[in-house]
């Protein structure tokens, strides 16, 4: 299975909800799937639109994406409180093994930093405080990290033997230069659309390191790319859903039905 697994969505993925609320929910369900296939990493990009505040609107996925991800238990502590994630209760529960810990017995654990001296951190988890070294896998003003409880080390979830989250960033820039910049690190990215090749005539192999990347609720990655020839960004352009029969497919629902068909073809 590759290491890297990353979706990219666009700032304007809510736009088209006006309520807190079901803008919250449609975040909750990225969560879920990210969750349910193990993706690594989830993008937000900045997709312009006259009509919405795109910045606002994809800071505001990144933190409630970021705020699911924790586990409860650090939850208070990680989290001050914050008016916009007051429907976060209408989201469903992860319930991955960093979320179960009473079932995964495991020595890692998310933390919060509290103090950071030059080669130690001083972190909690929500009821207990520990001395950690820095390792490779913490990244310079990190607050939020995991932690091997035994080795007392920072430690990177994604070389932990079981699924332990995702990370969350903001590309505030626009689409084309966040593929640019895939392709430079050299992902194999998959783009979706229904102008795209037949799912079912296409082979896609793995990679170390995969980026699926969807549209907005109003607008193709043609019409955000502002171009025809796709496999310019592509190494893979694909139309998950053949023959559709509704007009549009939701892009929370793209994201399950793309996750689900590649996990089946053994391509994540």
């Amino acid at each position: 299975m590759p290491r890297v697994k990353l979706i990219a969505i666009p700032s304007t993925f809510t736009a088209d909800e006006k309520n807190l609320l079901l803008r919250t929910y449609k975040i909750g369900m990225v969560a879920r799937a990210c969750s349910t296939f193990g993706i690594t990493d989830v993008g937000v990009y900045y997709d312009p639109d006259p009509m919405f505040e795109s910045h606002g609107l994809g800071r505001f996925i990144v933190k409630v994406l970021k705020y699911l991800n924790t586990p409860p238990y650090l939850r208070k502590t990680a989290f001050e409180i914050d008016n916009s994630l007051r429907y976060i209760g209408v989201t469903e529960p992860l319930k991955t093994p960093h979320h179960l810990d009473k079932e995964y017995r495991v020595p890692y654990r998310y933390a919060f930093v509290i103090r950071d001296e030059k080669k130690m951190l001083k972190v909690t988890d929500g009821s207990r405080e520990y001395w950690v070294r820095k390792s490779k896998a913490y990244k310079e003003g990190e607050r939020i990290v995991v932690i091997d409880t035994k080795k007392l080390v920072v430690v990177d979830k994604h070389d932990l033997p079981i699924y332990f989250g995702y990370d969350v960033f903001y590309f505030n820039r626009e689409l084309k230069y966040l593929l640019k910049k895939l392709q430079n690190r050299n992902f194999l990215i998959i783009g979706t659309s229904r102008y795209g090749d037949d799912i079912r005539d296409v082979n896609i192999p793995r990679r170390e390191k995969i980026a699926i990347i969807f549209g907005s609720p109003f607008r193709g990655l043609r019409e955000i790319l502002h171009e025809e020839k796709m496999m310019k960004y592509f190494d893979y352009y694909i139309n998950i859903v053949p023959n559709q029969l509704v007009k549009t497919i939701r892009t929370e629902e793209a994201i399950f039905y793309t996750l689900a068909i590649l996990r089946y073809k053994g391509v994540i």
